[in-house]
């Protein structure tokens, strides 16, 4: 095994660089010295064990590795753009953007490569890497020239993480937090990542223009590395069930993926041409998502756990483990602190090692107890023990780094990745052939949408159970070195090779088996998600959780569907509109802007390229606010029909249910919203004078349904108001936590008596009727 200890001696001489500095030329030294020392060992060899040639090997590539530790790390000096950090006035920074920008919920982070820098004296030349975060509303494409101003910082770091030291592994040493950016003339950068790039940025369209939310944004983050589509709740349940590693690009999601692939390709064309075919599957998936370094890291470490099966020694594959580990920390020494790097490592080796073991375990196990075919041993091992090895090697990485364990982990893996193999490859093939044929990728999108509407809800399911998560605190590293240390030396001990060996037979009726389970549920799924979502005789007004904002989603008693402004944040919207909107149907019929203001419409731009209203009726000021301009600008070039709200107004929404405008204003409007004897008014756009014009409700008379304006804001709510209309439900839209202290006490106050519902405490808010009774759902009932 001398590859495999020249590896490790590479890697512990990084170690030991970083415990103890020492410069770049001791470490050359002591290389030259140990060098011209081993040009006799042959000799000694002969006679003393202790001057084997492999002594000097390993002292050699522990010296190189030292050496490379230290001649890698950055030269700060006037020349390198971190030398003009933390200064307490800005700077004006040249260069172009280097990586497809990183859009969030909130604010866009753009990866600068830096070639001049001006603090007041004009342009000086510089070199090194910025992070810079920009508003979300902004746009920037990978090889763009731009001048951007801003103040310069180190990236912070506390005791629980250093973003420093995360952003130092990337090359990063600058951040700007606040920045404002210029485009200026020319474009730089290659032309194949360009190329790249822009397919990427077609297929994520692509995958929401298919696919409706969450389901859209989970398989962005699978398929094409982008995982910040996801609302907050939704990635936190990833995390405390122990499935994150599905919606972020990481090692042990490739290892897991590899050895799904695996699967399928094995029982397709047997081992030897399922191994090669599952080895090209990782790394078409690998182009597939861009091919950044931590991609293609995670894409050479998954695929050495395959090796074993084409070449047939698992002595082979641990050789090349090591290799590559070696092979990409001479490329970047940094790596060996990455998390995705331990992962990639720790995964792969538990695969590697414990796979074929573990599989002879339980198939003796499930033969002798329950006397099972061939058929369900494979199903069990491929989606239970193939997890099991992965998450045990990987156990104590989790554990330090995050602090926590997932008890669910071993239980909710199982269920959810039997699926992935199908949502990798429908969802893939969906978006490819959207591409040149959209009808026929759309086909395919309704075949491979129930898979990832299935590994949703099982998350959510498992994140119901309580007490999953074990929380650890501090967790040492020692307590890590030991278990690895334990379960290395237990399992070098032990031999774990054994052949398997299956009949052809039990290969088609597994595949038979499969194909027909996944009809059914493909079926299954489609029916329940069409029924769930059609018109069903009633009216559905729902008032979604976006914050302190207003976002109403009216559903008619025909199935047309109707928004109401959208609230501050993409993510959410777009999580709540895909959970509730027709499936095979991917627009909306209506977009009702009641309110210009920035916090009830910033969610709308990018929403709309993914819910294209076919109308909208307008209402407030278009200059008020940055995304009530971008709003207009986005219909104005997709040419969707814009009609300005007018008092008296009605929008007929079928069965004799309305939309009426009852006071329109350079703020919004106020809406009655009537289907029967149901009334509901919705004061979306209050602004001076208002109130007045509807004689504080007096015009309209008593509803059934009230929201208040502006999340309960005093001034917005008058006493009066309530007392007129006489609701029998209030609906309150604010934040937990509300920093301005909303709703206010004394509105509070006013309403003791009535029905209260709000969203900070409930979570959506649903009401239906048939025009005579009226029936109210939650998300969570409030203590």
């Amino acid at each position: 095994m001398p590859l495999i200890w020249i590896s490790l001696a590479f890697l512990s001489g990084i170690v030991f660089s970083n415990l103890v500095p020492l410069s770049a030329w001791i470490w050359a030294a002591a290389f030259i010295v140990i060098l011209l020392a081993s040009l006799p060992a042959r000799r000694l060899a002969q006679n003393n064990k202790l001057f084997k040639p492999i002594t000097f090997v390993l002292l050699l590539a522990f010296s190189f590795g030292g050496w490379r530790y230290v001649v890698a790390q950055p030269k700060i000096d006037a020349f390198h753009i971190a030398f003009f950090n933390d200064r307490n006035y800005e700077l004006l920074v040249s260069g172009s953007v280097d990586e497809i920008p990183d859009v969030r919920d909130t604010y866009t982070n753009l990866r600068i490569k830096v070639e001049a820098v001006d603090t007041g004296d004009g342009d000086l030349p510089v070199s090194g890497f910025i992070l810079a975060r920009i508003p979300n509303t902004e746009r920037y494409e990978y090889g763009q020239n731009v001048r951007l101003r801003g103040l310069l910082k180190t990236p912070p770091e506390d005791e629980d993480f250093s973003y420093r030291d995360y952003l130092a592994r990337q090359g990063i040493h600058s951040y700007v937090s606040s920045a404002e950016v210029t485009v200026l003339p020319g474009d730089s950068g290659s032309l194949y990542w360009r190329a790249v790039y822009i397919l990427k940025e077609r297929l994520l369209e692509n995958t929401h223009r298919l696919f409706n939310d969450p389901e859209a944004s989970l398989l962005a983050g699978i398929l094409l590395g982008v995982d910040t589509g996801l609302t907050q709740e939704l990635q936190q349940a990833f995390k405390d069930t122990g499935t994150a590693h599905i919606i972020a690009i990481s090692g042990f999601n490739i290892a897991i993926i590899a050895g799904a692939f695996l699967a399928v390709f094995r029982n397709l064309l047997g081992e030897r041409y399922g191994s090669a075919a599952a080895i090209l599957g990782v790394f078409f998936y690998t182009l597939l998502v861009g091919a950044d370094a931590a991609v293609v890291r995670a894409a050479i470490m998954g695929s050495m756990s395959m090796l074993a099966r084409l070449i047939g020694r698992k002595q082979h594959t641990l050789n090349g483990l090591m290799i590559a580990a070696m092979g990409m920390c001479i490329a970047n020494p940094f790596f060996i602190w990455d998390v995705g790097f331990q992962l990639s490592f720790f995964a792969t080796l538990g695969l590697t090692l414990y796979t074929e073991p573990f599989s002879a375990v339980t198939a003796n196990l499930i033969q002798k107890f329950l006397h099972a075919s061939g058929a369900l041993v494979r199903i069990v091992n491929e989606n239970i023990v193939l997890t099991f090895a992965a998450q045990l090697a990987t156990l104590p990485i989790m554990a330090y780094h995050f602090n926590r364990i997932s008890l669910l982990s071993f239980l909710a893996n199982p269920f959810i990745l039997v699926v992935q193999p199908a949502v990798m490859i429908l969802s893939g093939l969906a978006l490819f052939t959207s591409l040149v044929i959209y009808p026929f990728g759309q086909l395919l999108a309704w075949i491979a949408w129930p898979f990832a509407t299935y590994t949703i809800g099982m998350v959510e399911l498992f994140d119901q159970v309580p007490h999953g998560v074990i929380l650890l605190g501090d967790f040492s590293i020692w307590f890590m070195v030991f278990f690895y240390a334990a379960l290395l030396g237990v399992t070098f001990s032990w031999s774990f090779l054994k052949e398997r060996t299956s009949a052809l037979g039990d290969r088609l009726r597994t595949v038979a088996l499969t194909a027909i389970l996944a009809f059914l549920f493909i079926c299954t799924m489609l029916l329940w998600r069409s029924t769930a979502t059609a018109g069903d005789g009633q009216m559905h007004l729902t008032f979604l959780e976006v914050g302190s904002s207003e976002a109403v989603l009216i559903q008619t008693p025909q199935g047309r569907n109707i928004l109401i402004n959208g609230g501050p944040s993409t993510n959410e919207l777009s999580d709540e509109l895909g959970r509730r909107l027709p499936f095979f149907s991917r627009r909306l019929d209506w977009l009702i802007v009641a309110s210009t203001d920035e916090e009830d419409v910033a969610a709308l731009p990018r929403v709309m390229e993914r819910y294209p209203p076919q109308n909208v009726l307008w209402s407030g000021n278009v200059q008020a606010s940055f995304s009530a301009r971008a709003l207009d600008e986005f219909l104005a070039v997709e040419g969707i029909p814009v009609s300005r709200a007018e008092n008296g107004q009605r929008l007929e929404l079928g069965e004799g249910a309305f939309i009426e405008v009852q006071a329109e204003g350079p703020r919004g409007c106020v809406l009655l919203i009537e289907y029967g004897n149901f009334r509901a008014l919705l004061p979306l756009g209050v602004g001076e004078g208002t109130y007045e014009s509807i004689e504080y409700g007096n015009t309209i008379g008593r509803v059934d349904v009230l929201l208040l304006a502006d999340s309960g804001y005093a001034p917005a709510n008058p006493p009066d108001l309530v007392e007129n209309l006489n609701p029998q439900l209030v609906v309150i839209s604010v934040s937990a936590g509300d920093p301005d202290g909303l709703p206010a006490r004394e509105v509070l106050d006013a309403l003791e008596g009535y029905s209260l519902l709000r969203t900070d405490r409930s979570g959506w808010i649903s009401v239906s009727t048939d025009g005579r009774e009226m029936r109210v759902e939650v998300e969570r009932s409030s203590e």
